[in-house]
């Protein structure tokens, strides 16, 4: 019988396809509003260099290099306004859930506390959950802001203090190794690793950053982590 008893899931690139959905358009959208701010890049180079680097540094790192590489007299103006393109699509009014999401969240919500802990513009991510409809498997929903520097680990915390039950009981899954994986591992979590999406290949830095489990899709996420 699993040890588990609450887990925390992700969203983007967990439970919907944001790489092969979203991130195109907020890619595009991104670059256009650098050359806007005096960028001398063309915009597929820029949406190809952005893709190559996505993997192992955040959109703010991704962004500084490609304006420090390229150049403008306004370096601050195009890192921040491709940001504010790029963590705030357009969300269409509905979004399907990855294949094989839905079966594990109505299964999993009978037997589990189901907690969502995402990260990004909070508006976008609320519009995401809505277009999802998935509000109603979750006990508690965190949106977390990463450029005042929140990290998931304080979400981690805040369950752990809710459901009064060992760390090591509280799964996280998550696509990056550098968020669910390594904050949960930090709080003493059990990890599980989502290979899905555009930070697919993204290198370990810490020791907490090896996961307990490694999956690729849902349909293996029951039998893989013993649920």
């Amino acid at each position: 019988m699993s040890m588990i008893k609450s887990i925390a899931f992700d969203l983007d690139d967990t439970l919907v396809d944001t790489s092969g959905l979203l991130v195109p358009m907020a890619s595009q959208r991104a670059c256009e509003a650098m050359i806007a701010a005096g960028v001398c890049v063309s915009l597929e180079e820029c949406m190809t260099i952005r893709e190559e680097l996505a993997a192992n540094l955040s959109h703010t790192e991704i962004f500084t290099k490609i304006v420090n590489q390229f150049g403008t007299n306004q370096p601050g103006k195009a890192v921040h306004d491709a940001l504010e393109e790029f963590y705030n699509p357009e969300v269409p009014s509905v979004l399907p859930l990855l294949a094989g999401a839905t079966e594990n969240l109505l299964h999993l919500k009978d037997h589990y506390n189901l907690y969502l802990v995402t990260m990004g513009s909070f508006d976008a991510q609320v519009e995401k959950i809505k277009a999802l409809g998935i509000e109603k498997f979750f006990k508690k929903i965190y949106v977390l802001n990463g450029f005042i520097g929140e990290k998931k680990e304080a979400a981690f915390l805040d369950i752990l203090a809710q459901e009064k039950h060992p760390a090591a009981e509280l799964l996280s899954i998550g696509n990056r190794l550098s968020s669910e994986i390594r904050d949960g591992k930090r709080v003493g979590a059990t990890t599980c690793y989502f290979a899905h999406g555009e930070h697919v290949g993204e290198e370990a830095v810490f020791p907490e950053d090896t996961p307990d489990y490694t999956i690729t899709q849902h349909k293996d996420l029951i039998k893989v982590c013993g649920l």
